[in-house]
């Protein structure tokens, strides 16, 4: 019988899982195959930065190889899989290369964007000094975790009749209204489940609790919202064809349509396994004769570096103070006038031709999604899923039962 999940705004167990760790096994499994196949070469940490357009159409894409050199890699097919932009927020549970390089790619190059003002942030990271954000995810909660105030009250009921188990996007705002109501933290607990079963069932979520000093059991751990996915990205049909022929995404770098304005909890996986699948029939059948791999390299120091005259941490802060969880015109207003002045500057740059390190187009990629996200939720005056605005509380099917599309 196979092991199913419960999780927020579930009506059933539905979610197949491999304990708390689903997303690594598909992985490793995935890397298994796909390393031992003869046709396949793979670069090593080598950070994708552009694509390469000839006559309208994708014809490979330019990445800096271990050595810090620019490569050219042709192919007459690409498929973006760069995943999330949750690095655009200071405060996330992704890891440090969800930077949303393929939609910052894939937009400077003219393909369509869709639905970026919606984010979606998880109601429970782990939020102690010192430590990562890290993801307690929702199937704790579907096994029966509360969430307490520092009283040891439950009070999600307060705020929605679903409780603990809304939506994502309803339990963060009533976390975050709770917090500000008591001027104190809010914590997840387990102490009144088996002890055996939880670090069990959650090994991984067990040895960062353990990590940051908390036995996930039997000790309340402290928890927030964070940015964790994004809704929209890069437009494509349902074989994860772009705008641009020859140009493929899937996973959360696209913007298929399914999540709508607020991704239901562990679609994201199922939409990988599906779109993906889909993106390589689709690539195998529009295959066309065409040179492939590196063709050429600058060599280390062969051109100057640029620098930038901002930096990702001024664009994660603006982007989680003024484009968050709770947004307003006024926030909103001030982060679009201050990223569109970046982008003034860096479109400078990159239209003389210079070049950047790592850590340059890592900024780059940040500034690119952050910048597509304000704009999106500048314009869109309503709430909607994860797109929540205090002066446009409502949803508004009216005016606004339509799709952002952005591009160059």
């Amino acid at each position: 019988t196979p092991a199913l999940a419960i999780e927020g705004a579930h009506s059933a167990r539905r979610v197949l899982h491999a304990r708390d760790a689903t997303g690594r096994e598909i992985g490793n499994v995935l890397w298994t195959r796909v390393s031992a196949l003869p046709g396949i070469r793979s670069h090593a940490h080598a950070r994708v930065v552009d694509l390469v357009i000839e006559n309208g159409r994708c014809a490979g894409a330019r990445f800096l190889d271990h050595k810090g050199r620019l490569v050219v890699a042709q192919a007459p097919i690409v498929l973006l899989a760069t995943g999330g932009a949750g690095q655009v927020y200071s405060e996330t549970t992704n890891p440090a290369v969800a930077t949303g390089d393929g939609i910052a790619m894939a937009y400077r190059a003219g393909a369509a964007v869709v639905d970026l003002e919606f984010v979606q942030f998880h109601p429970t990271a782990l939020s102690v000094e010192g430590q990562p954000r890290f993801l307690l995810s929702e199937a704790l909660r579907g096994e029966g975790a509360r969430l307490l105030n520092v009283a040891g009250e439950p009070f999600m009921e307060v705020y929605e009749a679903a409780g603990d188990l809304a939506s994502r996007d309803r339990v963060s705002r009533g976390i975050a209204r709770e917090v500000l109501r008591t001027g104190q933290p809010v914590f997840l607990s387990l102490e009144h489940l088996d002890p055996d079963y939880v670090h069990g069932r959650f090994p991984l979520i067990s040895d960062a609790c353990r990590r940051a000093g908390l036995d996930l059991a039997r000790d309340p751990v402290p928890i927030g919202p964070a940015a964790h996915y994004v809704m929209g990205g890069v437009a494509t049909d349902l074989d994860a064809q772009t705008t641009i022929p020859g140009l493929y995404a899937a996973g959360e770098a696209a913007c298929t349509g399914v999540h709508g304005a607020n991704r239901l909890a562990s679609n994201s996986l199922l939409e990988g396994l599906v779109f993906g699948a889909r993106a390589g029939r689709a690539m195998a059948r529009s295959s066309r004769p065409g040179p492939a791999g590196p063709t050429s390299r600058d060599q280390p120091g062969s051109r100057e570096t640029s620098t930038l005259d901002f930096t990702a941490n001024d664009v994660q802060r603006l982007m989680w103070r003024d484009v968050g969880l709770f947004r307003d015109g006024a926030a909103l207003e001030r982060a679009v006038q201050t990223l569109e002045a970046a982008w003034t500057s860096l479109t400078t740059l990159l239209n003389e031709g210079r070049t950047f390190d790592a850590e340059g187009w890592r900024t780059i990629s940040i500034l690119t999604v952050g910048r597509l996200i304000a704009r999106g939720a500048l314009r869109r005056d309503e709430s909607r899923g994860g797109h929540y605005r205090t002066d446009y509380p409502a949803r508004d099917d009216i005016h606004w039962k339509r799709r952002i599309e952005d591009r160059l």
